[in-house]
């Protein structure tokens, strides 16, 4: 598929529609979005993309606040954003296509794939785990915001010499090097790096054009310009929002990490939810059959809150946040898909869960 043709799915994905038409409120998600602006006043964000589709239908797309202060950037709806571990649901689904082809279990040992997992220590750590962030496995690959190793395998190989610190399967415990690792996974059984698998039999088939898997663009690709800077406070909460990247500059990790690495605008991440709304099937493509998209985003064995490589928010509602900033939500019950995009991270900042109540309180008709 040329980028010329996803380009011109990815803008035929949902058709706009009034809030009323599929019950929604006008006067609630008006009232989202002031109460947006009234959070950039007040410094508790720099700016965010809020977009939210019901059965389908575009009731939501706005931005508010600066793509880059410094630079007087404002965000826009085609703004990309640093979608960080919200990269996990496309590598849990990258896993589970290869399970539906035949070409692994999730109770397949680690060590099958990966010889670095082959010792005492990290012998019994199985795909499941991984998955379910039950794997033992902690720390990170990345070490100060930059990059111990040349390459994902590497990282993936040193994950395993070390082992885990808690016995496979016994306890949930986030992973950001247990999802690395299943992209090396991905990379061994599909004989190509997990980001293009990602690319080919994900985003491309979903019309993803404006979505790519690291900041290694081609010279003159108009997408670079319109990547958000990121944010972080200074000196704790109470401090000032300081510029941590700008498109000006390489990404801090030279490797996709399998973990995080995805860019994306809003509408090119709802036509990812879309596909798991409607079960695997995204207009007359399907990723994964219903079964599969169903047991995925439904609550692992140890945890209640989280399935495979996805955040469980309640019961028929599921999605993904990113360490940046981002959030985003499926509620199947109600055919509702949201997202809220910031890249002002802070682990203080509560306007994501903020932003998703005013969401839900805006839902005239409930189908639950």
């Amino acid at each position: 598929m040329s980028f010329e043709a996803i380009l011109y799915e990815s803008s035929e994905a949902f058709s706009p529609a009034s809030p009323e038409s599929v019950d929604m409120s006008p006067q609630s998600l008006r009232h989202a979005v002031e109460t947006a602006r009234v959070w950039v006043d007040e410094g508790r964000i720099v700016g965010a993309v809020m977009l939210v589709v019901r059965r389908n239908r575009i009731l939501l797309h706005e931005a508010v606040g600066w793509s880059d202060r410094e630079r007087q950037i404002p965000m826009k709806t085609d703004t990309i954003f640093m979608m960080r571990s919200m990269t996990k649901p496309l590598l849990g689904t990258a896993i589970l296509m290869l399970k539906e082809e035949g070409r692994l279990t999730l109770q397949d040992m680690v060590c099958e794939y990966l010889p670095a997992f082959d010792n005492e220590r990290s012998r019994a750590i199985t795909i499941y785990q991984l998955l379910t962030h039950t794997s033992g496995i902690t720390g990170s690959i990345v070490e100060n915001n930059g990059a111990r190793h040349a390459s994902l395998r590497e990282a993936v190989d040193e994950v395993g010499q070390r082992g885990p610190e808690h016995p496979p399967g016994t306890r949930y415990e986030y992973s950001d090097p247990g999802s690395s690792t299943l992209g090396a996974v991905v990379a061994e059984i599909s004989g190509m790096p997990v980001e293009d698998f990602i690319r080919t039999r994900i985003l491309e088939p979903l019309g993803m054009g404006d979505s790519f898997l690291d900041f290694k663009l081609q010279p003159g690709d108009p997408r670079a310009e319109r990547v958000a800077a990121s944010y972080c406070r200074e000196n704790g909460e109470s401090g000032a929002w300081a510029k941590t990247w700008d498109n000006t500059q390489p990404e801090k990790v030279p490797f996709f990490r399998a973990s995080g690495g995805l860019f994306a605008t809003g509408i090119d991440y709802a036509k990812f939810l879309s596909c798991m709304l409607d079960g695997g099937r995204f207009g007359e493509r399907r990723l994964l059959s219903e079964e599969t998209v169903g047991f995925a985003t439904s609550p692992g064995l140890v945890s209640k809150e989280y399935g495979l490589q996805w955040q469980v928010f309640g019961e028929n509602v599921f999605g993904h946040g990113g360490f940046q900033g981002t959030l985003s939500w499926v509620d199947k019950a109600n055919d509702l898909i949201g997202l809220y995009l910031t890249q002002s991270e802070s682990t203080g900042n509560a306007t994501r869960p903020e932003f998703k109540k005013l969401v839900e309180s805006a839902i005239v008709n409930s189908a639950s």
